[in-house]
């Protein structure tokens, strides 16, 4: 479990140092925005060094050459370290604010189009996830795999919502933000339903089991997903279509506030709460 949230951690540590504590909505999320650029490069970055390394081991095996224990580290640790280096170095300009970066240039215009292009896949998806759910309707209650499969594509989902939605409204002009902001709205309401039946599922499963440390940490993620997701629609559909933007990256920002909080007590308090077990 911490190895799972330290790496949070230290993205949250890196978003305090370069937006300070009294940071704005917009900055939030241009960081957020610039964060999902350097992840899918870093992902990018990986492909190609594993491909790499593959390579140079099976040419020295083909050889009959085994590499010493110290080459084959620096190939896996010591890339493994320089992977998230360049992909911040490659990326992020340090002489620029977050929401003063290129955002809507190369790699960050390529993935903002494609998560635009992705929504409506995902709203089938949601679709079909709630059509089919009736008929496996104790599948999560009774399989723990399953219920880490919908936590999983939740999470996917909350970062395609991020990343679909423009940093500035001139990225778009407005027929397409709103056709944008429906299939955003769509999406969130049909996740909202998802993450209250995989919440259902932790609680019931809490409630014939006891608290662990796994589902205590589940019921948290999936409280704080449901509350954005419900504040995103309530907001969407009090919002005119004038400040469907703004009200939308403040749920964001808002968002990332209690990511940030839920990760420090997972982290901090879980060990004294479960540290006797």
């Amino acid at each position: 479990l911490m190895a799972l949230h330290l790496p949070l951690l230290a993205w949250i540590g890196c978003g305090l140092y370069l937006l300070g504590w009294g940071a704005g909505h917009q900055d939030r999320f241009a960081f957020a925005i610039k964060s999902i650029e350097v992840f899918i490069t870093a992902g990018l970055f990986a492909g190609a060094g594993g491909a790499l390394a593959g390579i140079t081991i099976g040419m020295f095996e083909a050889l009959g050459i085994s590499l010493p224990e110290t080459v084959m580290r620096l190939l896996c640790a010591g890339g493994g370290g320089l992977i998230p280096v360049l992909a911040v170095a490659s990326s992020y300009d340090p002489h620029l604010s977050p929401i003063a970066q290129k955002l809507r240039q190369g790699l960050g215009k390529i993935i903002a189009t494609l998560m635009r292009l992705m929504l409506p896949l995902a709203l089938l998806v949601l679709v079909v996830y709630l059509v089919v759910i009736p008929f496996n309707f104790m599948e999560p209650f009774q399989n723990r795999d399953t219920l880490i499969v919908y936590n999983v594509m939740l999470f996917a989902v909350m970062g395609l919502l991020v990343g679909a939605t423009p940093v500035q409204g001139t990225d778009l002009d407005a027929k397409h933000h709103r056709t944008l902001r429906i299939g955003i709205l769509a999406v969130a309401v049909l996740a909202t339903l998802v993450s209250l039946y995989a919440l259902s599922a932790t609680v019931y499963r809490t409630a014939l089991g006891g608290f662990t440390v796994n589902r205590l940490a589940v019921i948290g993620w999936n409280g704080i997903n449901v509350g954005i997701l419900v504040l995103l629609v309530a907001k969407q559909l009090r919002a005119g279509e004038v400040k469907w933007l703004d009200t939308l990256q403040k749920v964001f920002g808002w968002g990332m506030t209690a990511y940030a909080v839920w990760a420090t007590f997972l982290v901090l308090f879980i060990p004294l709460l479960f540290g006797e077990q």
